[in-house]
């Protein structure tokens, strides 16, 4: 099992530049982090593996909309 690491070392090892913290911790309520971070005390903790989910459905996408119009 690897060892966890912080959200914020895993946002900037997936992201440059990173997502500011208040994103971050939205993403982790809203469970756009697959798995989820594991929040202990003050800190979440993530595995290095992890993955964020686009949560937009194609049907929504405003590109779709105007090809409809």
């Amino acid at each position: 099992m690897p060892l966890k690491i912080t959200l914020a070392k895993w946002a900037a090892q997936q992201f440059d530049p990173r997502p500011a913290d208040r994103t971050l911790r939205l993403w982790v309520r809203e469970g756009r982090i697959v798995p989820a971070p594991v929040k202990i005390g003050r800190a979440y903790w993530v595995e290095p593996t992890a993955r964020h989910i686009a949560e937009v459905m194609a049907d929504n996408r405003l590109v779709n909309r105007l090809r409809r119009e």
